[in-house]
C-alpha cells in the first residue's frame, strides 16, 4: 500500500502505530471471526492476513491521494468532454479530450503543473464538515484544470498522471506532514510579566501550535521552493536564483505565492500572520544549512 508509505519511508515506530491501529480497530471482530472460521494453524494465517489486508485498503482509501484520485476519475467519466481510450488503441484505458486521436503523454509534469496554475477563476467552496474531506475545488473548477491539462500534454494520461499535477496545483488536499518539535516548543514565548498563570499557558499553547503547522507547510515544500520564499518580492533574486527569464521568474514567484495562501490561509489575522513569519524563518534556517 505505497499510499500509506511515510514520507521518509517506513521506521519501526511507524509500524508499531500501524499495528496500534490495527488493534483498537479490528481486535475484537478479528477474533471472533477466528474463533468461528479457523480450524488450524494455516486457516488462522489465511483469515489472519486476509483481515490486515482489507484493513489495510480501507485506510487507503482514507488517504488524501486516493480520494483526489476519485473525485477526478468521477468527473472524467460524468463529462462528455473526456473519454477513454478504447481497446486495440494506443494507451488502452488511458484519458483524452473526446474526439481526439493522440498518442499517450510522457514526460516531466513540470509544464503540466503550470498549465494548471494558469487556469483562471478556480473556485474552492468552504468547507466546515469534520466528517469528510474538502473538497479540492469545484466540478466546473476541475473538469477546467483537466482540459487544460489534457491539451497541454498534447496526449492521453492515465489517472495517477492527472492526480499528480492535481497535487501539485493544490498542496492543500494533501495530507499534513507530521514534523516533530523539541519539547520545549512554546515555553520560550514572550509574555506580560503580570499575565496570569492561564494565559501563560493559553499563550505557549498559541506558539508551540504555530511552529508545528509552519513546520508542516515547510515540509511540504520542495528545497527549490524554500530558497524562493525569501525572494517573493524581488522577482530578479529568483529570476537569479533559478537561472531563468524574467516572465518565468514572475510566474515562479505567483505560483509559490498562491501555494503558500492555501497552505497558510486566508486574512491578515495575528494566527496566519504567526505562521507566514515562522515560515520565512525556517524556510531561511534550512538554506543556511545547506
Amino acid at each position: 500500500m505505497p499510499v500509506l508509505a511515510p514520507p521518509a519511508g517506513w521506521q519501526e515506530a511507524d509500524l508499531e502505530d500501524l499495528l496500534g491501529g490495527f488493534l483498537v480497530d479490528r481486535l475484537q471482530p478479528v477474533t471472533a471471526n477466528l474463533l468461528a472460521l479457523a480450524t488450524d494453524d494455516d486457516s488462522v494465517g489465511r483469515l489472519l492476513r486476509k483481515s490486515i489486508r482489507n484493513w489495510l485498503i480501507d485506510q487507503s482509501r482514507k488517504t488524501a491521494v486516493v480520494s483526489l484520485g476519485r473525485s477526478v476519475e468521477k468527473v472524467l467519466k460524468e463529462s462528455s468532454a473526456f473519454e477513454a481510450v478504447p481497446p486495440g488503441e494506443a494507451g488502452a484505458g488511458r484519458w483524452r479530450l473526446s474526439g481526439t486521436t493522440v498518442q499517450p503523454w510522457s514526460g516531466p509534469s513540470e509544464r503540466l503543473v503550470e498549465a494548471a496554475y494558469a487556469v483562471p477563476n478556480i473556485k474552492i467552496p468552504k468547507w466546515t464538515s469534520e466528517t469528510r474531506r474538502a473538497p479540492v475545488a469545484d466540478r466546473a473548477s476541475i473538469e477546467a484544470v483537466i482540459d487544460t491539462v489534457l491539451v497541454a500534454a498534447a496526449g492521453s494520461m492515465e489517472v495517477a498522471h492527472l492526480v499528480e499535477v492535481f497535487t501539485a496545483r493544490f498542496p492543500v488536499v494533501l495530507d499534513p506532514v507530521v514534523v516533530s518539535l523539541p519539547e520545549d516548543a512554546g515555553a520560550q514565548v514572550t509574555v506580560s510579566p503580570y499575565a496570569s498563570a492561564e494565559e501563560i499557558v493559553l499563550a505557549r499553547d498559541d506558539e508551540a501550535r504555530t511552529a508545528s503547522v509552519a513546520a508542516e507547510i515547510v515540509a511540504m515544500l520542495s528545497p527549490q521552493e524554500q530558497h524562493m520564499v525569501a525572494y517573493l518580492d524581488r522577482p530578479g533574486e529568483i529570476q537569479t536564483l533559478l537561472g531563468c527569464g524574467r516572465s518565468q521568474a514572475y510566474h515562479r514567484g505567483a505560483c509559490l505565492k498562491e501555494k503558500l495562501q492555501q497552505l497558510v490561509g486566508d486574512g491578515d489575522g495575528h494566527g496566519v500572520r504567526s505562521v507566514r513569519s515562522e515560515v520565512i524563518r525556517l524556510c531561511s534556517e534550512a538554506v543556511q544549512t545547506r
